[in-house]
């Protein structure tokens, strides 16, 4: 398929405009909706080979003392892009990870850290290995498995010929759910993920393919926005090495719109590069 030829669709529908609730980059789990728990990075990639230690802060945005208890879970996604635990085994990262502490007490408007080692236990196979961090915020007195908050901060790391390969079978902009779709299969040792910009812009605004294109800059990831529905970079979960899934990215268009409209996008996955102008026409 070619993805630098505009595409029309006609809808006579009126747009439905699609609420995401999105994981901290791949994951996390509210149990409560104020939660005071925060966590930076929301993501750590390390090649231990260079580097074997990191670290996470663990901010308590609350008024109150709050207590934080550290686990790790190997992990992948299952045939729905949904989190799934998986046992551990002997090359999964989880089993690598040395974490402290792993119980926290946290003052309020205060932080603390949390320290990553990776020692692995047996030779790591070349590409990537993979674990999921877990920070839950316990109930008031830190007993039993009641909790109020749980994130997940995916960890990666890197041995050896680490290699990005893809076959991108399809990119498409879904105008009903407002998002863009792709079908990527992923033939590497390690995750490929379509990484770009986007622009969403009345027809009457937007100019010509080549006008609006300029407006994106994938080199330095930034968006020339003025006058837009919506623009900023893509969000979409990983494709992990030997499998093939569909990946979304939202376009937040805020407005119902009765009058034509054009999305674009510039994007690289594993090396590639594609640009795609979509040409939306409601109403005819």
């Amino acid at each position: 398929m070619s993805y630098l030829n505009n595409k029309s669709y006609s809808f006579k529908v009126a747009l439905l405009l699609l609420a995401a609730l999105l994981f901290t980059d791949e994951v996390s789990a509210a149990q409560n909706l104020e939660p005071k728990l925060a966590i930076s990075p929301s993501r750590i990639e390390i090649s231990p080979e260079k580097k074997a230690n990191e670290s996470i802060t663990v901010l308590n945005l609350g008024s109150k003392p709050m207590q934080v208890e550290v686990y790790v879970q190997n992990w992948d996604f299952d045939a729905n892009n949904n989190y799934r635990a998986l046992p551990p085994n002997e090359q999964s990262l989880d089993q690598w990870l040395i974490i402290n502490p792993v119980r926290l007490t946290i003052p309020a408007k205060s932080q603390q850290t949390v320290r990553l080692a990776v020692r692995p236990r047996v030779e790591p196979e070349p590409g990537e290995h993979r674990a999921m961090v877990f920070f839950r915020q316990l109930n008031e007195d830190g007993k039993g498995f009641n909790f109020k908050f749980n994130v997940g901060v995916p960890i990666y790391a890197y041995f050896g010929d680490v290699k990005r390969k893809a076959d991108v079978l399809g990119m498409e902009f879904d105008p009903i759910k407002l998002q863009f779709v792709f079908d990527i299969a992923s033939k590497g040792n390690s995750y490929v993920r379509p990484e770009g910009v986007f622009v969403a812009m009345k027809a009457t605004d937007a100019g010509s393919d080549a006008d609006i294109l300029k407006r994106l800059d994938l080199e330095k990831m930034t968006v020339d926005g003025l006058g837009a529905l919506a623009s900023g970079k893509l969000s979409a979960k990983p494709v992990f090495a030997g499998t093939r899934r569909q990946v979304t990215s939202p376009v937040p268009i805020k407005e119902i719109l009765n009058e034509p409209y054009v999305v674009a996008i510039k994007v690289t996955l594993a090396g590639q590069t594609f640009s795609e102008v979509y040409r939306i026409n409601i109403g005819e």
